[in-house]
């Protein structure tokens, strides 16, 4: 019954629902796998009674960086892609603006169409309301 009330509600609520599903899909999918065999901390290795502790491991070495540092972009290649981006961006304001001179064109367009119908009407209103006082001035004069 609320269907056939509030169609449009109905469908809202069930695209809400189709978004938060897809949402909850790809944050999934986007998630990083766990290891499925993970190297031990020396903290969490147990160790054998009689025996010592291993030492801490030490940290990487120079040839072992980061993947963020080996990713991380020169600074021609950053400016080239800044350079590429303002000009789209130019790019897309310049359609934007043409787009809003075309919609504006549009709604006076309309209102001049309107304003158009509305003379056309008083002018017919106009010769039909002299054509019918035309006929009973006529009439009378016969009587």
């Amino acid at each position: 019954m609320s269907q056939r009330l509030f169609p449009q509600t109905t469908r809202a609520y069930k695209a809400g629902i189709t978004g938060v599903m897809l949402f909850a899909a790809v944050s999934i999918q986007a998630a990083p796998p766990a290891n499925a065999v993970d190297t031990p901390t020396p903290a969490s290795t147990p160790v054998a009674a009689g025996q010592e502790a291993p030492a801490a491991t030490t940290p990487a070495a120079p040839s072992d960086t980061l993947l963020a540092a080996q990713l991380q972009p020169s600074n021609k290649a950053l400016s080239d892609a800044n350079q590429e981006l303002l000009s789209r961006n130019a790019q897309l304001q310049r359609q934007v603006n043409d787009l809003q001179t075309q919609a504006n064109v549009l709604v006076y367009e309309s209102k001049g169409q309107l304003f158009l119908y509305g003379a056309f009407t008083v002018l017919i209103s106009l010769l039909v309301g002299i054509f019918i006082s035309w006929l009973v001035f006529v009439r009378r004069e016969r009587w």
